[in-house]
């Protein structure tokens, strides 16, 4: 009876959901600054210029764009990106707790890539500067440039596509074949700088 009781009570100190892995519980860190980037395709068209009525692509049927950035596999990571890239200092957020930083990416059916900060930015004494709407005033900030010229940095992307069902002959029968149909691409890429921790 002994031996079967502590047989029990050692089965029970192993906890099986261990194997399935741990909570991680992020530290709060007075000097961090916690960074938190999404990307999101809104639009999806046929060809890469304007044109007055262009064909807007369904985007259940479509495999969006990503960077060609070496060592990085698909789906491209944005937050991991951004969060090895964008270094900044603690000071940056001032008395803020958040601040967001929109990009818009266009990306062409060749791969070509478009990027646009959403805040317009203008120099001031060689000082990065945006318009603060709260403050009406410019703000002196060389993080929006910063954000933009290391997304300006990756030249080439993989360009999105749908799959089309072409006609083509074999043995002198006439079947449909999947192909891929280059399509171009645009949306905004939102980073968003915290000094608390993200949750999960």
């Amino acid at each position: 009876m002994f031996f079967i009781l502590i047989t029990h009570l050692a089965f029970a100190q192993t906890n099986p959901a261990e194997n399935r892995g741990t909570i991680k519980i992020s530290k709060f860190k007075p000097d961090s600054i916690y960074i938190k980037a999404v990307m999101s395709f809104q639009q999806f068209q046929e060809g890469n210029k304007k044109t007055a009525q262009p064909i807007i692509i369904p985007r259940k049927i479509v495999t969006e764009p990503f960077p060609n950035v070496a060592g990085y596999v698909i789906p491209f990571d944005y937050n991991q990106f951004c969060n090895s890239k964008i270094k900044i200092e603690k000071t940056y957020l001032g008395n803020k707790i958040t601040d967001t930083i929109n990009i818009q990416i266009k990306v062409l059916d060749n791969g070509k890539v478009y990027y646009k900060d959403l805040t317009p930015l203008m120099m001031l004494n060689g000082v990065p500067a945006y318009y603060d709407k709260k403050m009406n005033a410019y703000k002196l900030d060389d993080v929006h440039y910063k954000c933009l010229n290391i997304f300006k940095q990756i030249k080439r992307w993989e360009p999105a596509y749908t799959v089309v069902a072409v006609r083509d002959t074999f043995k002198k029968v006439t079947v449909l074949k999947p192909k891929k149909k280059y399509l171009s691409a645009e949306g905004i890429l939102t980073i968003v700088f915290s000094a608390v921790p993200f949750e999960d």
